[in-house]
């Protein structure tokens, strides 16, 4: 049935549920051991904050090319399961190659590498959980939440483990928790020949029907500035934090609080989108968020920094439980790695190169506090285009693009 897992053994349909909400979870631990305390080797090693910006820009520029490029050969040939695997395994063993290195032409190289095998990562798992949530009556919320748990676990114990043992522990801890997403992965079905027709353009025509759909051009404008830095916030944070009187270990509870929140209020999505529609909701999110990013630059103490995190809950919560479902509804079937990868590749690719270099800049000549200025200014910006999508003339899917998207 449906929506029914429980009372199935791990073999059955709840076993590859299980499995499915574990692959979320070692994933985002993974990213959540990296991404906030990356910033800390890097101050090992003596960057600047140019570049330490640099640095950050590859994965975006990356990124942009090969999402795309993963998206199309997943979608012309159905293997997205195997080159999943692939791409965990390798970006996994590839962390280890950042231990002792110091050289910024190195640690530049390896980050460029590792950022063509992660850029496969999310919108591959996404159109997995996406597929089966639609063929089981779920919602994708339920499962993206688990990633969420897992980043926020793996930001706090690895940043206690940071502050012990020093930043490589955190290259072991993310090698260690992709290998493990592996091997759930292993038991997650590819229900891909049940929910779409196989891909039969090629890569170009299929990027141009894309772009020919204004909700989607809109939303991929929104989530250039809103995600571009929710995404560099996972690096200068930690700076961040440890400026307004934080420590590294601060951090990490930070983390764990900030992230952890972000788990419910993906819970709850599924509520406010039957509620008020998803262009609401994702209008909601990006206004908390700018308010947020404002509210930083004022120098809070720790304390409310803390006291507040349920505010990430709402603002990234919000938005990645519905970006997704988003992306699903406005496209066409057949081009749905396409479309998501597209997405992301604007949102976390261009956008988050665009604040992380512009980040590094404003730490050498300013302070961290004027990156955060700088993030809800832009946030204030992509709340523009969700604005149109909620109220302008595209508020419903015009009637061909709708059907194209619900085949």
């Amino acid at each position: 049935m449906p929506g029914s897992h429980s009372g199935m053994g791990f073999s059955g349909a709840g076993g590859r549920y299980f499995s499915l909400c574990a692959l979320y979870l070692f994933v985002y631990y993974g990213f959540g051991a990296f991404s906030p305390l990356i910033t800390q080797y890097y101050n090992s090693i003596s960057l600047t904050g140019t570049q330490i910006g640099l640095i950050s820009a590859v994965a975006p520029v990356v990124s942009i090319v090969a999402q795309p490029m993963w998206g199309v050969f997943c979608d012309r040939f159905q293997i997205r399961k195997t080159i999943l695997i692939l791409t965990l395994v390798a970006s996994g063993l590839l962390g280890l190659f950042f231990i002792g290195v110091s050289a910024f032409a190195v640690v530049f190289l390896l980050s460029m590498i590792l950022s063509f095998f992660q850029s496969a990562v999310t919108p591959i798992s996404d159109s997995l959980a996406l597929g089966y949530a639609k063929n089981h009556g779920l919602q994708f919320g339920d499962i993206r939440l688990w990633g969420a748990v897992g980043f926020a676990i793996a930001a706090f114990v690895t940043g206690l483990l940071v502050e012990q043992w020093g930043p490589s522990v955190l290259f072991y801890s993310y090698c260690l928790a992709l290998l493990v997403a592996t091997l759930f992965l292993l038991r997650v079905p590819d229900e891909s020949s049940q929910e779409t027709p196989r891909f039969r353009v090629g890569m170009l025509a299929g990027m141009r029907d894309l772009l020919r759909i204004p909700r989607y051009l809109l939303f991929l404008l929104a989530s250039f500035f809103v995600l571009g830095a929710v995404n560099a916030n996972n690096i200068w944070f930690s700076l961040f934090y440890q400026e307004i009187g934080g420590s590294v270990a601060g951090v990490g509870l930070a983390f764990l609080l900030f992230a952890g929140s972000e788990a419910p209020f993906m819970k709850l999505a599924g509520f406010f989108v039957r509620k008020w529609g998803l262009e609401l909701t994702l209008l909601l999110a990006a206004v908390f968020g700018a308010a947020r990013w404002l509210w930083y630059s004022s120098a809070p103490s720790t304390t409310l920094v803390i006291a507040l995190f349920f505010i990430q809950g709402i603002s990234v919560g919000f938005y990645l439980a519905t970006a997704a479902q988003f992306v699903r509804e406005n496209t066409p079937a057949s081009l749905q790695v396409t479309a998501l990868a597209i997405f992301l590749s604007v949102g976390g690719g261009l956008g988050t190169m665009l604040c992380n270099l512009a980040a590094g800049w404003i730490k050498d000549s300013f302070s961290t506090l004027g990156i955060y200025l700088f993030f809800g200014i832009i946030t204030v910006i992509g709340i523009i285009p969700l604005a149109l999508i909620a109220y302008g003339p595209w508020k419903q899917p015009a009637p061909d693009e709708k059907s194209d998207a619900i085949q």
